[in-house]
């Protein structure tokens, strides 16, 4: 039974569709006003229903009627927990901390080393006896590397120093240059 009833609808969907004139319409207006017709209308016996079949049918209704505003409450009750859940939080939180500067990690502005190292530069341009030997250019240029090495390290601490290793070695460096530059200062 089910194969036929599927063999008819697909028979019935293959059908073309077919929407009659306005002349039709018009004649079937023309006589349902006709005389005949409301002859028999008036004819027919008139029927009331049972008071039962109304309470069925007031109850029915009284139920969808609930099961409507029940269905619409319930979407209303997931919409607003859809758009409660999509509402941004608090909006964006900022947090900051403040710490005081330790001052022993701080390194100075100008280095004495530096400055003892450009005096001896321009004492040797006038005593070029000194300069000229080969132990005092070899204390130049180790001197000389351990001020780049002392750069390198500034530029890894950065301006905040937080770790007192790179200052240890930091110091290390400037007190190798410092004995290096009275190594000098002596020759002179």
């Amino acid at each position: 039974m089910e194969k036929n009833h599927t063999n008819l609808q697909n028979a019935l969907r293959r059908f073309p569709a077919y929407e009659p004139g306005e002349e039709v319409w018009n004649a079937l207006n023309e006589n349902l006003l006709a005389q005949p017709l409301r002859q028999a209308l008036s004819e027919m016996p008139a029927y009331e229903p049972d008071e039962k079949l109304w309470d069925l049918i007031d109850r029915k209704s009284v139920r969808q009627q609930r099961l409507k505003w029940g269905y619409a409450a319930a979407m209303l009750l997931i919409g607003a927990g859809i758009a409660w859940l999509m509402l941004p939080a608090d909006g964006p939180r900022v947090a900051y901390s403040q710490e005081p500067v330790d001052e022993r990690l701080q390194m100075e502005a100008v280095i004495k080393t530096d400055r003892q190292y450009r005096l001896l530069k321009t004492y040797c341009e006038t005593e070029t006896l000194v300069c000229n030997s080969s132990e005092y250019r070899s204390l130049r240029q180790e001197y000389e590397r351990l001020s780049s090495a002392a750069d390198q390290l500034v530029h890894a601490i950065g301006n905040y120093n937080t770790e007192p290793e790179l200052l240890r070695q930091y110091n290390e460096i400037e007190r190798q240059k410092t004995d290096i530059l009275n190594a000098m200062a002596k020759m002179i």
